[in-house]
């Protein structure tokens, strides 16, 4: 009777083992946020400053790395 608990234990203790890997494996990791829906974009995207400038302008959280030093002005490097 004691081995037959015994092996209970470890079979149960291997399915929750199993399950905790497998949840971990398929969440997001620490400290990070889920997916967003913005499509992802750079400045090498872009020809032009103004074109960064119009998209930056459109939604401004979403394309907040066009704005590398966040004043408001979309690929600086970029010819207008």
């Amino acid at each position: 009777m004691k081995n037959r608990i015994k092996y209970t234990l470890i079979f149960l203790s291997l399915i929750i083992l199993g399950v905790v890997i497998s949840c971990s494996e398929s969440a997001e990791p620490l400290g990070t946020l889920p997916s967003s829906n913005c499509p992802t974009k750079t400045c090498g995207d872009f020809t032009s400053q103004a074109q960064a400038q119009a998209t930056y302008n459109s939604n401004r959280s979403c394309y907040k790395n066009l704005d590398g030093d966040s004043d408001g002005i979309a690929c600086e490097n970029l010819s207008k």
